[in-house]
């Protein structure tokens, strides 16, 4: 005999177990169709420039199934997809938007990151140096999506209700995010802010093929450097 708590459970399995397998699988189809449209511009940016200037190089590499990286250049474009469902904060502006309140589940998201990091931190595998989160796309079932990111990412895709994905939606927020690449540059840190070192710093240096760089911090040791700034969902 079924108790109420095992229909209880049934009916979360529906509301939540399966809602949220849906939403991962629109979420991994907008993954790949970005992974795409970065193997498309990389072609794109090789026919066009690097045929001007072969030293610029530009390539795209599919990691896996969650994570793409391009590398243009000195620097590094990574596309992640995170493997779980999220919803808002409840104090969350979204929730006054009447698409949500027709239907909480559409509050349910995927995320995919952009993350821009030197190409070097990859190449010579330095675990010491920051990247910097550029930009977070949030999927939900019906694959409409919203962005939060750095400049113009952070307001152009904030109507949820009419955002729905394209080709051209994408490549647009790729285009946005490498020019935010380009136009940050690597700045030299107060000679006294870098001066004093350990042997084991300095070691650790010639393992890792140079100092610990992070895009919009110069050159730091790791002891000094600023604790990233998280972005917080609720699971």
């Amino acid at each position: 005999m079924e108790t109420e708590n095992y229909q209880k459970i049934l009916t979360e399995f529906e509301n939540k177990a399966s809602l949220k397998q849906a939403i991962y699988r629109s979420t991994a189809e907008v993954f790949a169709l970005l992974k795409k449209q970065l193997a498309t511009i990389a072609i794109k940016l090789q026919h066009d420039y690097t045929s001007k200037d072969p030293s610029v190089e530009v390539h795209f590499n599919e990691n896996s199934k969650f994570e793409g990286q391009l590398k243009f250049s000195g620097d590094m474009l990574m596309v992640s997809m995170h493997t779980n469902i999220f919803t808002f904060d409840p104090s969350h502006s979204i929730y006054q938007t009447k698409y949500i309140k027709d239907d909480d589940s559409l509050s349910y998201c995927g995320i995919i990151y952009i993350h821009n990091f030197l190409a070097d931190s990859i190449k010579y595998n330095r675990l010491a140096d920051e990247g910097s989160l550029i930009a977070r796309i949030l999927i939900n079932k019906e694959k409409h999506f919203i962005v939060e990111g750095e400049g113009a990412l952070d307001f152009l895709y904030q109507d949820f209700a009419n955002n729905t994905v394209t080709e051209e939606k994408l490549t647009d927020i790729i285009e946005r995010s490498i020019l935010f690449c380009l136009d940050s540059d690597l700045v030299i840190p107060p000679f006294a802010q870098v001066k004093d070192v350990t042997l084991n710093q300095k070691q650790s240096m010639l393992v890792a093929s140079g100092y610990p760089t992070g895009k919009h911090l110069g050159y730091q040791f790791k002891a000094e450097t600023e604790q990233n700034k998280t972005y917080e969902v609720r699971d």
